[in-house]
């Protein structure tokens, strides 16, 4: 009979021991092990899904910054984090990342300002070079129509000339002196309006060209402020959402999980239950 009860005592310690070594076996299989919190560091949970990189990602803004979380937490795999393990998140990195962001905000905000004043600049030039293309075009066409019209008069030159020489010897020598001189001059004007023609094609192929370099930066500015304004808009959303996190992150504290109070829970039933047995056991072999 002492052997039976002293074989059902070692067997109870046996496992009260198995029970309460479940929970250092539970505890110490978690991935992550939080140090002690302070006021510039937060707790999160991890969800499903979730890694190291994502994480500072969402909360820090900087992936790269996984590896400084091994400051606030010890990993036995920062590879392996499961859902539900709790992480502590460094407010300070957080708010060093507002900082170095909004530094970056304002310099992209001086260079949007800066683009915008080129964009300014380069479209008043390109106004200015059209209506000299449209100046020129008006030169060109009211040249051409001088040219046409010495052009025309001075057939009609030739014309009667020739009808003059054809008419004898009876015309006067002074006449003829007179359409000679008359023709010459025609010829000088005609060769004068072709060179400013000349000329006038020459400067409205270069402001041509002129212009569509200005077009071609135009589009190019265009093109820098949108990208410009995109990084704006999201760098101010990442800085607003770090802003929330550490105003949401004040006065957060660890919340024992419903895990660990099952498990307390349960551990606390079994030595209560081991107990009981062994005072039961020891009371009647007293008997």
């Amino acid at each position: 009979m002492k052997i039976i009860r002293g074989t059902l005592k070692l067997a109870l310690i046996l496992y009260i021991c198995a029970a309460l070594s479940g929970v250092y076996v539970l505890s110490a299989s978690a991935r992550i092990t939080p140090h002690d919190g302070d006021e510039d560091t937060m707790l999160i949970t991890i969800e499903k899904g979730d890694t190291l990189w994502d994480l500072c990602q969402e909360h820090l803004k900087d992936p790269l910054q996984w590896r400084e979380l091994s400051k606030y937490n010890d990993f036995t795999n920062p590879h392996l984090i499961y859902p539900g393990e709790k992480l502590r998140i460094p407010l300070a990195m957080a708010k060093d990342v507002v900082e170095i962001a909004e530094e970056d905000l304002l310099q992209q905000q001086q260079e949007l300002e800066n683009l915008k004043v080129e964009l300014a600049e380069s479209e008043a030039t390109r106004d200015k070079l059209e209506a000299e293309i449209k100046g020129l075009n008006a030169s060109m066409d009211e040249l051409k129509a001088k040219l046409k019209a010495l052009e025309d008069s001075l057939k009609s030159q030739e014309k009667l000339m020739a009808a003059v020489k054809g008419s004898g010897d009876g015309v006067s020598s002074s006449i003829k002196k007179a359409l000679e001189a008359n023709k010459a001059a025609l010829l000088e004007e005609i060769a004068h309006l072709d060179e400013h023609l000349e000329a006038a094609a020459s400067m409205l192929e270069e402001q041509q060209m002129k212009a569509a370099e200005t077009h071609a930066a135009i589009e190019a500015i265009q093109a820098d402020v949108k990208t410009l304004l995109t990084q704006v808009e999201t760098n101010q959303n990442a800085i607003n959402e770090v802003k929330m996190i550490l105003e949401n992150a004040k006065g957060v504290h660890e919340e024992i999980s419903t895990s660990k109070r099952a498990l307390v829970f349960l551990t606390t039933v079994a030595a209560g239950i081991g107990w009981f047995a062994l005072n039961a056991i020891g009371g009647r072999s007293g008997e």
